[in-house]
């Protein structure tokens, strides 16, 4: 059972890191108007396709996620906290470059994502 409580704990604080990070890149979307991270499961490809998968900007949400396992408790709540104000100053700003980069040196085999 300890192994049981120890996943499920996880699950729990990485919910609440991702779930701090569609708040704070809601909240810097709303102040600078720029467009926000869309974390629904279904998304549609330029091309038309459905694609399921949850788009998430792992340089906010490894730190969150890393952060409210690293601090006592309550853990949920700081990764909740942390993940909001990481995305809410940062965003998806170190992401961008290194998908750009991604899509350069793979000679076009990735397809390029519809919000970059």
């Amino acid at each position: 059972m300890g192994l049981l409580r120890k996943a499920g704990g996880l699950l729990l604080i990485a919910g609440a890191a991702l779930a701090g990070n569609w708040t704070g890149d809601n909240l810097r979307a709303a102040t600078t108007g720029e467009s926000g991270q869309d974390l629904s499961l279904v998304h549609t490809t330029p091309e038309g396709a459905t694609v399921l998968g949850l788009n998430v900007t792992l340089t906010n949400f490894v730190p969150a996620l890393i952060l409210g396992l690293l601090a006592g408790r309550p853990r949920m709540l700081y990764a909740f906290v942390s993940g909001a104000v990481i995305s809410a100053l940062v965003g998806d700003r170190y992401e961008r470059p290194v998908a750009l980069w991604l899509r350069r040196t793979s000679g076009g085999g990735l397809p390029a994502p519809a919000q970059y």
